[in-house]
């Protein structure tokens, strides 16, 4: 949404100001006062180019991280944790900066060092303190139509985060019979007051679910108050800048036909296979470099095999042979598909460094280069499970449509799937990958998983 790319675009150009500030701080503490104000321009100007180009890396870490997220616009403890990881890193970066590049005169050793501590402190205040002003500014009054388990969480998740912007005004029920919400929201049946209602509540935005948008009468007093200047969304467009998702429960075959028209995407298909391959023998190789350490930390802690199959369901339904590291202990199932669960004891010492550095996944790229996977797309599911699956969740089938990936959307956002209620969730997230995937869209994807491997916050 527009709104959020205005308020991202405030908080880069505020991070930028406090890495400047970071650097002046640095050099008036390195310097005596005298001396560096004496001969300021000399200081400033062997610094600037040098910092000014790590700050640039720094940027683009940041949004590496998601830090420019509307969820991370105020300053929650996971946010916070992040920030100190992407400075971390940002850090490490500028000092290899440093080291390698001969423009770089400056040694880390002491200003750079400084100035990430210094930076660190600047930006956790900035950022705290604008995600108090987003909080008390003036909010968005929205006012839901029809009423479901995805609103509820939208309700709650809006309620919890104010500085998305947002405020519930008031849910208005087709009916009395209609289901009602736990959250404690002001809550209407649908009648001829409509216009009346949304003055009162001083509505700017009107979110109506599909049932309810059949509704002639609806539409036609929509229609009505639109001079007042209250903007319309469905739900699931709502839910989708919202979150990043699409809600499966509230989405038709229509959505399907009106959203998913592969012929646009043939020409990125294309290209996403010749990078597929490129990127594939590429890493092939750094996978040849690590399979024999690999392979022995595999074989000093445990009987079996190196390497791990297992049949998983590709695109269209096709079956294929995925191949990993093995990470857990021999015959770990014993011929019984079971979901793999967090912290779960099946998984070795090794396997588990394996799994949080994601190394285990590197076979996979023969999957890739054969065509049966991509770098990018919804994770492959075991066959077993996408029969179970696909008769519990509706749509299941349609995130076969596109090659499954060793990253993707639903991996970057919700990293562990163990029930039938985060399959749900997953699917979300992947359906919204189908609907919106681009080269910009993966090249996100890919280095948001490289941030989540190198800061070690896998699972």
């Amino acid at each position: 949404m527009k709104v959020y790319r205005i308020k991202s675009l405030i908080l880069i150009l505020g991070d930028l100001f406090f890495f400047y500030a970071g650097l002046f701080l640095t050099l008036l503490l390195r310097y005596n006062y005298a001396e560096f104000e004496a001969d300021f321009e000399k200081w400033w100007m062997l610094h600037l180019l040098p910092f000014s180009i790590s700050f640039a890396v720094w940027i683009i870490i940041f949004n590496i991280a998601g830090l420019y997220d509307p969820l991370s616009f105020s300053l929650r403890p996971q946010v916070r944790d992040r920030v100190i990881r992407a400075m971390i890193f940002s850090g490490a970066i500028s000092i290899v900066l440093f080291y390698t590049l001969p423009q770089f005169i400056i040694t880390p050793k002491t200003n750079l060092i400084i100035d990430i501590a210094i930076s660190t402190i600047l930006i956790l205040t900035w950022r705290k303190f604008y995600g108090l002003i987003l909080a008390r500014s003036e909010k968005t009054r929205v006012i839901f139509f029809g009423w479901s388990q995805e609103a509820e969480d939208t309700v709650n998740l809006l309620q919890n985060n104010p500085q998305l912007g947002y405020e519930v005004a008031a849910l208005v029920l087709p009916d009395e019979n209609a289901p009602k919400p736990t959250s404690n929201i002001p809550i209407f049946v649908f009648n001829r007051g409509l216009p009346k209602l949304i003055g009162e509540k001083r509505a700017g935005l009107v979110v109506a679910s599909g049932d309810i948008r059949a509704n002639a009468d609806f539409i036609k007093i929509l229609y009505e108050v639109l001079p007042l200047g209250v903007t319309y969304l469905n739900f699931p467009q709502f839910y989708e800048g919202i979150t990043g998702k699409i809600p499966v429960s509230m989405i038709s075959e229509m959505w399907f036909l009106e959203n998913l028209a592969e012929s646009e995407k043939r020409f990125f298909e294309t290209s996403k296979r010749a990078f597929d391959i490129f990127a594939g023998f590429i890493l092939g190789i750094i996978a040849a470099l690590v399979l024999p350490f690999v392979a022995s930390a595999i074989k000093l802690e445990s009987s079996g095999s190196i390497l791990f199959r297992q049949k998983r369901v590709g695109k269209n339904g096709r079956l294929f042979e995925l191949i990993k590291f093995r990470t857990m202990v021999k015959n770990a199932e014993n011929g019984q598909a079971v979901w793999a669960k967090e912290n779960d004891k099946r998984i070795t010492a090794v396997g588990r460094m394996l799994r949080k550095t994601r190394l285990d996944e590197l076979p996979q790229i023969w999957n890739v280069i054969k065509g049966e996977m991509s770098l990018i797309g919804p994770r492959p599911e075991r066959p077993e499970f996408v029969e179970g699956l696909k008769k519990q969740i509706p749509h299941y089938m349609m995130r076969l449509m596109v090659r499954p990936g060793l990253s993707g959307w639903a991996q970057i956002n919700f990293p562990y799937g163990a029930s039938v209620e985060d399959a749900m969730e997953k699917l979300q997230y992947d359906l919204y990958y189908i609907k919106n995937r681009s080269l910009g869209l993966d090249i996100s994807i890919a280095l948001k998983t490289l941030f989540i491997v190198v800061s070690r916050s896998g699972r």
